[in-house]
């Protein structure tokens, strides 16, 4: 049974192709497009994935469409009826959307004739995230923005079966309230919250709580928000309304403004707010499941300050490499466990880099074995080098995890500096995450178990890896394993014999406002557009003349 999952019309608009359950290939639409959270139909994603399996859109047995387009109507429809005079342009614009974008529609226009399976919003996520995970029970925990009508579910998941316990509509959602605070800080709403994220350690968490916390109605049980605060249901542009801004005493930043102390408290009382009430869904998971494991996904998944609060109440926990509705492709797929890895794109052979190599100019390059490769990257990096490190597959989800990454040494800080600024041209506040070997993992970082996606924040144990650890003390570790990518890993045991320390510094191979790079092609007009000191395309060692 070969099945096709597809998400889009949100954002992170991806494809897969599992075949039996097992996950054969998966690529979100930026990555083909280079816009950022691409939300259209993923046309190009499905191409690849067809052409990475060989076969054609007429053989897919199955096609599994990640939510309901119905019972999102009904949220819209219900939504425009409450304000049918300041929705009117609104109403027009979604129903010819809707009509143009309809699933059996696109699909035909790629030649799919067969039956279209809907699976509901937070279910694909809750699939996603358990099938993946190596537990046999567990909660689980998905918290985003909104998907049909729900915020929020808790599940509890036991072998082959997923059962919905518990849920929270909209208009009342801890994601959509951290992005309207995104929004409110000058910053993009579904994806500049990372960046609310990771300013928050620089403010004071109680400059703006008592006001902030006003928006609540704290007399509920469940998560109530004063909707007189919000733009949701109404505005396609702004999230909040002026009595927001006079509740917070406080303008909203324009793009282009500096950041004050103002914001930064600002975002540090709503990083503490939000952890509170993550907080109080994680205590209702295990009362209403009992379990032991808990598995966290949807779009707040990659909000790893707050997972790290689950370890009070469960022993294990697990967050999926693709949380946002990405992974929803996959999840939607799913109906057992299965074992898979994040490297899920496109990947490129050495007789195919090597005529684009010999016709680029200004460089100059070496082919090493892996071995050799490995030794003189190390060396590099142990020098303070910048190495844009392109290997196999193309990782699945958000995070580069050593395969489509720019790696550094983290033992100077200024490295940080240096990558921010003059690299990848961004605020000088963004942290950068460590890798290290999962068996020296806890050596240096306050790890309770293998984390090899990014997705948990946790305590640096040393003070000498300033560039990879931020201004509180965090980091957002990846632990690496041999199975997992033995290359990435024996990088990393060889950088700890050159330095003692087997630890290095890996954030995403993009410059500023760019996606990740996916082909050789890219990889190279990106090295020589910046200040990356070395390029690696497979056993190609690459620098500029």
């Amino acid at each position: 049974m070969i099945k096709l999952g597809i998400s889009a019309f949100y954002h992170d608009s991806a494809a897969a192709i599992v075949e039996n359950n097992k996950v054969i290939a998966a690529a979100e639409e930026e990555r083909f497009t280079g816009i950022k959270h691409d939300r259209s139909f993923p046309k190009n994603a499905i191409k690849y994935c067809l052409a990475e399996y060989s076969i054609k859109i007429n053989q897919i047995d199955e096609i599994y469409w990640y939510e309901n387009p119905e019972i999102k109507d009904d949220r819209v429809k219900t939504i425009f009826n409450k304000r049918p005079i300041r929705t009117f342009f609104l109403r027009q614009r979604y129903l010819k959307d809707r009509k143009n974008n309809s699933p059996e529609n696109l699909l035909q226009n790629i030649g799919y004739t067969g039956k279209i399976y809907y699976h509901d919003h937070h279910y694909s996520h809750s699939a996603f995230s358990y099938y993946t995970s190596t537990f046999r029970d567990a909660a689980i925990l998905s918290v985003d923005g909104v998907g049909e009508w729900e915020t929020i579910r808790i599940s509890f998941g036991k072998n082959k079966n997923i059962n919905k316990i518990y849920s929270v509509d909209f208009p009342n959602s801890l994601g959509m309230l951290y992005s309207t605070i995104t929004s409110f800080l000058g910053f993009k709403p579904n994806e500049g919250e990372y960046k609310v994220m990771g300013l928050a350690p620089y403010g004071n968490p109680i400059k703006y709580y008592e006001k902030l916390n006003v928006i609540f109605n704290h007399s509920k049980e469940d998560l109530y928000l004063y909707q007189r605060y919000f733009a949701w249901e109404y505005s396609e542009r702004i999230m909040f309304t002026k009595r927001l801004c006079q509740l917070l005493e406080l303008p909203p930043r324009l793009p282009e403004d500096s950041l004050t102390q103002d914001h930064k408290d600002l975002a540090a009382t709503l990083q503490k707010i939000y952890e509170e009430q993550f907080e109080k869904l994680l205590i209702k998971a295990k009362e209403f499941t009992g379990s032991s494991n808990i598995c966290i996904t949807g779009g707040s998944a990659y909000n790893g300050v707050g997972n790290v609060l689950a370890y009070k109440y469960f022993k294990s926990v697990y967050v999926p490499f693709a949380p946002s509705d990405a992974g929803s492709a996959i999840g939607a797929c799913l109906n057992n466990h299965v074992t898979v890895s994040p490297y899920l794109g496109p990947s490129f052979k050495n007789r195919w880099i090597k005529p684009l190599l010999d016709r680029t100019p200004y460089i100059t390059y070496y082919k090493l074995n892996d071995k050799a490769l490995v030794k003189k990257v190390s060396q590099l990096i142990a020098t303070q080098r910048i190495v844009a490190w392109f290997q196999g597959r193309m990782e699945f989800g958000a995070r580069a995890l050593g395969n489509r990454s720019i790696l550094a040494s983290p033992r100077d800080g200024e490295m940080r500096t240096k990558l921010n600024k003059v690299v990848k041209k961004r605020e000088g506040f963004r942290p950068f995450a460590p890798s290290v070997t999962l068996e020296d993992s806890k050596r240096y970082f306050h790890v309770k178990e293998p984390v090899p996606y990014m997705n948990i924040v946790v305590k640096s144990k040393v003070k000498y890896l300033p560039a990879a650890t931020h201004i509180d003390k965090t980091c957002r570790v990846q632990t690496v394993t041999r199975e997992e990518n033995e290359i990435y890993y024996n990088l990393l045991k060889e950088v700890g014999k050159i330095t003692g320390i087997p630890v290095v510094l890996n954030t995403s191979f993009n410059l500023k406002d760019q996606t990740i790079t996916i082909s050789p092609e890219q990889a190279l007009e990106r090295f020589l557009t910046s200040k990356i000191d070395v390029l690696v395309l497979n056993n190609y060692l690459i620098f500029k003349k």
